[in-house]
This record gives C-alpha cells, structure tokens and sequence, in this order.
C-alpha cells in the first residue's frame, strides 16, 4: 500500500546536510523522529521487548536486526529549497531582540523566538534552514498493513505534536499536511481544519483516541512506564490562535523566558528542563546509577504551532518521563571534566508551576 503526504513548513526547519550548513530534507531524521514518536505511545515497561517490536518494524542493525518493513521517501522541488533557503533567521524575518548582559536576558518584541531558537542564532554555531511556506511530499509504503499504520501513526505524532531537525522541541520544523491520499487511511485524520481552540482540542484528542487504538495492542497493557519519555500521563495545553507563526511562537517563548528568569536562583530545579544546563564555571548533567555522567536529558517540555487554514495555535506538551539525578562538574585544566558534588535528585515541581502560569487561558488535554 502507498501513502503520499503533501506536507508544509509551518515553523523554520533547521535540518542540514553534512556539512551542517546547507538545508536539506534527510529521511534518516524524519524517521528517527517517527521512532522516537512510536516508543512515546507505546509507553511500554519493558524496554527489550520495546526494542524488539521496534526493530521488527523500523528495522535495525546486529545480530537481531532486520530490514525495515516500511520505506519512506520525501520528495521536493529542488530549485524550490533555495528560494525557500534562509541563513540568519533574526535577520530573514526582521525580528527584534537584544541581549541585556547585566540581567543576562533578551529584551525586544521577538525576544521570545530568540530564546526558544537561541543556538541556531548565535555567530559561531548559526545554521541554514528552510523557511515557512516551503512544500514536499512524504511517500510511506509497506506490504505489512499493520506495520504501515503503526508507522502512520507515529508520523502524525510527529507532526501534530513535534517537529522536525534542530530545536525541534523548541518549535523549529513545525509542519501541517495539506493533502493525503488515500484521505482517511487508516481512520486517522491528517488534515487539520478548525477555526478556535476548542475545536483544535477536540481534533487532537478524537485523533489521540484512535491512534492510541492502532498502536497499542489490545494485548499488550500498558503500564504507563517513566523509564523513557512517553506520553501517557503528559498534558497538552492549546491556547488561542495568533495570525503568524512568529505571534504564535514568541507567545510561548517569552512567558518561557520570563519564568525561567525568575527562578533564575533556582539553579539545580532548572535541570528538569533539561540539560546540560550551562553556568559560569560549572555545568550540570544527567547522573546515571553506574556512577558515569550523561552528556543530556532532553527537555520533557515540547514547544510547537499548529497551522489551521491561516490560523497558528500555540502549543505546550508535557511528555511524562523520571527526571534522573543532577551532577555538578567543573572543567580542571589537562584534566578534563569532573563532578564536584554528590548528584542531586529533583522534582518535577518547577515544569508544574510553569504550566499552572496558563491555567486560565489554555485549554489542557490529558494525555
């Protein structure tokens, strides 16, 4: 069976070729976004047998892998990516921020995308993308009827509740699907077609609901696992839509910004956003039990925008996961890294007073 998706850059798609400059679409990431997605429904507990079912799947590599069941091709035109090219997304869009060195904050009316995307702006490390508006196609095929829904599930996740290439879990390479053929495959609806948040949140959970069916097996109970990051037990809050993406975006990254700036003070709390979190002298990483240091724990917070017609909702998704414990390491000269203290564990308490700021102007779906 053939499914092809014709898809829309809704949010700037930092996703580059070897050189790390260069835009280009590579299926490599939007496939290992859609794994990603796949274990996130899954919430499965026990995690070899996770593997197993992935690979048999998605394929893998060793002694047990095998070829994958499905095969993906995106397909573009490509005079169309370099129109579509950007190289300085503050300048490209004619956005407005500025960094004040004594708050250590970023001031101005786009301040808020500036924080959310900071990495990919910065002089040393800024990256091409391709811009908004840009179109392609997503061409999915399988011989395995049940492996290509389970499969076209995953890549609704990844659009409606990620994206895709760099900062993707900040709101870069956000997405929406223009058209789908077959329409309804699989009774999952990927054309997104509401005019308020209410109707948004009712599209989203009817399409949860049905997923949730095809994915997780009617023989296999889920136990709502935190070994990963899963959604089951996440939150979802969908605030009113703005007339850009930009608007949309800024939204959310400014009341991000503000936060963290006021628990500035709180300096092992702010790990549960993520890590490696960076300060003067020191930096904090994930512990793990065998006594090594992690390089990182992604953020469990996803910051995204919905397109609808010409409508741009903001989105904030909560994934469930356990926080692991927080070591502190310093940097000795010739020596390389080391940790300095007795790793920490914290609470998910800060990630709930960030979300309780919008508990009177988003509307929340339990997940």
């Amino acid at each position: 069976m053939d499914i092809k998706l014709k898809c829309r850059v809704v949010t700037p798609m930092f996703m580059a070729g070897a050189d790390g400059q260069t835009p280009e679409l590579r299926p490599s990431e939007f496939k290992g976004m859609m794994r990603f997605w796949w274990r996130a429904i899954k919430a499965e507990d026990d995690i070899e047998q996770l593997k197993r079912d992935e690979t048999e799947i998605f394929g893998g590599t060793g002694e047990t892998g095998c070829k994958s069941k499905i095969n993906l091709r995106l397909s573009h035109n490509y005079d169309l990516i370099q129109k579509y090219k950007g190289t300085d997304i503050k300048n490209d869009y004619r956005l407005k921020w500025d960094f004040n060195s004594a708050e250590r904050t970023l001031t101005g009316i786009h301040s808020g995308i500036g924080y959310l995307l900071y990495s990919t702006t910065l002089r040393s490390s800024r990256r091409g993308f391709i811009k908004d508006g840009f179109t392609f196609e997503i061409l999915l095929s399988s011989f395995h009827d049940e492996a290509l829904k389970e499969t076209l599930a995953s890549l609704w996740l990844a659009i409606y509740l990620g994206g895709f290439g760099t900062r993707a879990r900040r709101g870069g390479g956000n997405l929406v699907v223009d058209e789908i053929e077959p329409r309804n495959t699989f009774d999952i609806d990927f054309i997104c077609s509401v005019k308020n948040k209410n109707g948004l949140r009712e599209w989203l959970a009817s399409n949860l609901t049905r997923i949730k069916n095809n994915v997780i097996k009617k023989d296999i109970k889920s136990t709502n696992t935190k070994k990963y990051s899963v959604l089951a037990g996440g939150k979802l809050l969908i605030f009113d839509y703005k007339n850009s993406w930009i608007d949309a975006l800024n939204l959310l990254g400014k009341r991000f910004s503000e936060f963290r700036h006021e628990n500035r003070s709180k300096v092992f709390e702010t790990a549960a956003f993520g890590m490696p979190v960076m300060h003067r002298g020191f930096r904090m990483v994930p512990y793990k039990n065998d006594d090594r240091l992690s390089e990182r724990f992604a953020s469990p917070l996803i910051f995204k925008v919905i397109k609808s017609d010409n409508l741009y909702f903001p989105i904030l998704l909560q994934l469930n996961c356990d926080i692991p414990k927080v070591g502190k390491e310093e940097k000795e000269r010739n020596k390389g890294r080391k940790l300095v203290n007795s790793p920490k564990q914290i609470s998910q308490n800060l990630i709930e007073e960030f979300l309780a700021v919008f508990k009177d102007e988003a509307l929340e779906v339990s997940l």
